[in-house]
């Protein structure tokens, strides 16, 4: 079927195009509101601005496709296969994506607010300033493997149990985004916003958080071995039973947090701000505290004794046996 009998039939009021061959047909600024394209093969097509809003593409094949402006908003693209698609400039604001592959695809810039995007795979994808912001939006169990996300707007974003393993959000906006159980291993989150995120039970081993703002971000149980948490706000955070095995927290701001039987076994912790913090029962094994400022800092029951804590700011700091600094 060619584009002009494809159009020619929606005009005639005719939606259902189930399964059809459209492979690389060329529907730039097309009309097809509301049209049944389930299963349909669309590898190749051109759909530059075309409006796709409320059609059902569940189980297409839009490999390779061009969907750049095109409105797709509350469309079906259940399980579509959005490999190495171009989305650049899309709107996908309510969206079915569930378990939809958008591996590799392009996809800057696009509206992706109140999409589903549980179990989709972005794998490399490229959403340079997407737009993900929306109330209750859900992307629990997203595959976004080496995504490029820098700059994207994840604010309150549930992506529990989510796989970031190597993704780029260096500067997105993640406030009050639910990361619980994800897998960040490896990311750049570098001068992210993750103000009262979630992170409880995540994988951070070897992320990127340098200059990253965690102020009041829940890290309970989070792995963080070998971290770069450089320059970084964690003021008022809390990292109850957090593993921080040879963290890089120089410089990083740790005022009022809690780290409570946090293990802390070789961090670098030179000139970090810990005025106030409560460290009771941490493991700090040869973690290094020079320069740190250890004001008022609370290591009852650490343990801390190959620490080095020379030329550290210590008035007012609670001992491990209880007892306080003059």
């Amino acid at each position: 079927m060619n584009a002009q009998e494809l159009l020619q039939r929606y005009d005639a009021g005719e939606l259902n195009f189930v399964g059809k061959n459209l492979g690389g047909i060329n529907l730039t600024n097309a009309d097809l509101i509301g049209s049944n394209l389930t299963q349909s093969d669309l590898n190749h097509a051109v759909l530059t601005f075309a409006y796709l809003n409320r059609a059902n593409l569940s189980y297409a094949n839009l490999t390779y496709a061009i969907l750049s402006g095109a409105n797709l908003s509350q469309s079906n693209l259940l399980n579509a296969n959005l490999r190495d698609a171009d989305l650049h400039g899309a709107i996908l604001c309510g969206a079915d994506l569930r378990g939809a592959d958008l591996s590799l695809a392009i996809a800057l810039d696009a509206n992706l607010s109140g999409a589903d995007l549980r179990n989709a795979n972005f794998s490399g994808a490229d959403l340079r300033g997407a737009n993900f912001r929306e109330e209750k939006r859900t992307y629990e169990g997203a595959i976004l493997r080496g995504a490029d996300l820098r700059g994207a707007d994840l604010r309150g974003a549930n992506l529990t149990g989510a796989d970031l393993t190597r993704s780029n959000l260096a500067g997105a906006n993640l406030s009050e985004a639910s990361l619980r159980e994800a897998t960040l291993t490896q990311a750049n989150l570098s001068d992210a916003i993750l103000t009262r995120a979630f992170l409880t039970d995540a994988n951070l081993t070897e992320v990127n958080l340098s200059h990253a703002d965690l102020k009041d971000a829940k890290l309970n149980r989070s792995t963080l071995t070998q971290a770069n948490l450089t320059r970084a706000n964690l003021n008022e955070a809390t990292l109850n039973h957090a593993k921080l095995h040879k963290a890089d927290l120089t410089h990083a701001t740790l005022t009022r947090a809690k780290l409570n039987h946090a293990e802390l076994t070789r961090a670098n912790l030179q000139h970090a701000n810990l005025i106030d913090a409560v460290l009771v029962e941490a493991y700090l094994g040869r973690a290094d505290l020079r320069h740190a400022n250890l004001t008022h800092t609370n290591f009852t029951r650490a343990e801390m004794s190959s620490a080095l804590v020379r030329n550290a700011i210590v008035q007012g700091m609670i001992r491990p046996d209880g007892t306080v600094e003059d």
